[in-house]
């Protein structure tokens, strides 16, 4: 395998790894934005597939072609210069809001599953973030390349072992599925699934045109742009189907994939915090570095001071914020501000498009 396909594989992973996060291993993702809508949420991951390989190559190939380094150089570019600083400034402060809210997660999470005190497991957290945030980001891409597609394995195991499973109900649970009392992203199933193409925008917008402008060919933006959101959303279908198969025990748990984990491995759900546990560490590494890199070049001593600082002031905060509050306040605004950067992409793209053809 030449380095090219070795760069693409390990990129896709670190973009598969980014968007993963503690939600889509707990099979929470997939339940509000596809599986409460039924057949209707299948016909949704296909927009959704083609929107993200949209976007993926779309900042690919604007890092590449203008060399963007910075991620205020990224939203300068696509959104103009006043609409860009806002929404460096915005997606800088979410990113460390959420980096807190994650950290205190973390550390309640393997409380309850081994006991540990919870600053301590959001402080080991904190550390393994920050070891990897000072190796830089191509130490970075090869670490989340890695555990990215672990992730990915262990839930699909889950639930490629479920639709194997000989009590599956595939057809039943489709037509169930709409009808059931599930907590759904919104109302309307094509605006679910354009909303969840664009929830993770605001993050990728900062991480993945650094990532184009250290990429040699286009050959690499185009392999990248076509593998990484066909894993991503072919892993999401098979969970999605997994899930509608056994609507009826998953429809209203807090953790649907535990649910079919202790049904066909029973030892699975004492590991399940590890994965959740990678899953957060997944999405928020290459979003702290974005931060960091906004204010100072890798590997000089300004950069370790602000990636040790930031996380020391995450850690504190999030063992010390309202977890329930904090989400409910960020996260609604991150789908709207995801919209807008959707299209300020399409804007600048057709904008390129008819400027190349006149």
């Amino acid at each position: 395998m030449n380095n090219q396909w070795i760069r693409i594989f390990s990129i896709s992973g670190a973009y598969i790894a980014l968007l993963i996060g503690g939600a889509f291993s707990t099979g929470q993702e997939a339940m509000q934005f596809f599986v409460g809508f039924g057949s209707k949420g299948l016909i949704g991951l296909l927009i959704c597939g083609f929107l993200m390989i949209y976007t993926c190559f779309s900042l690919l190939k604007a890092g590449k072609q203008n060399d963007l380094r910075t991620n205020e150089d990224a939203f300068r570019h696509f959104c103009g210069r006043y609409l860009g600083i806002f929404m460096t400034w915005y997606t800088m402060i979410m990113i460390v809001a959420v980096y807190g809210v994650m950290l205190g997660g973390v550390g309640a999470t393997l409380e309850q599953a081994y006991g540990l005190p919870v600053i301590f497991g959001s402080g080991l957290m904190a550390f393994c973030a920050t070891i990897t945030l000072l190796l830089g980001l191509n130490k970075i891409i090869e670490v989340l390349g890695i555990i990215g597609p672990i992730i990915v394995i262990l839930t699909l195991a889950t639930a490629v072992s479920t639709i194997l499973d000989d009590s599956l109900s595939l057809k039943e649970g489709i037509l169930l599925s709409d009808g059931l009392e599930i907590l759904r992203a919104s109302e309307n199933w094509f605006f679910s699934a354009i909303l969840y193409a664009v929830f993770s925008l605001p993050g990728l917008y900062g991480f993945l045109p650094l990532v184009g402008a250290t990429i040699k060919s286009n050959f690499e933006v185009k392999g990248v742009a076509l593998l990484g959101p066909f894993l991503f959303i072919s892993a999401m279908t098979i969970v999605v189907l997994a899930l509608m198969g056994n609507i009826q025990s998953v429809y209203d748990a807090e953790v649907p994939i535990l649910i079919l984990a202790t049904k066909v491995f029973p030892v699975y759900g004492s590991i399940f915090a590890a994965v959740i546990f990678l899953g957060i560490y997944t999405t928020v590494t290459p979003l702290m570095w974005t931060i960091c890199r906004r204010f100072a070049d890798e590997h000089t001593l300004r950069f370790r001071l602000l990636a040790i600082s930031l996380t020391l002031i995450c850690w504190f905060g999030g063992n010390l914020l309202p977890f329930g509050q904090l989400i409910n306040l960020i996260y609604p605004s991150i789908g709207y501000i995801g919209l807008i950067l959707m299209a300020c992409l399409i804007y600048k793209d057709v904008g390129e498009l008819i400027n190349k053809t006149s």
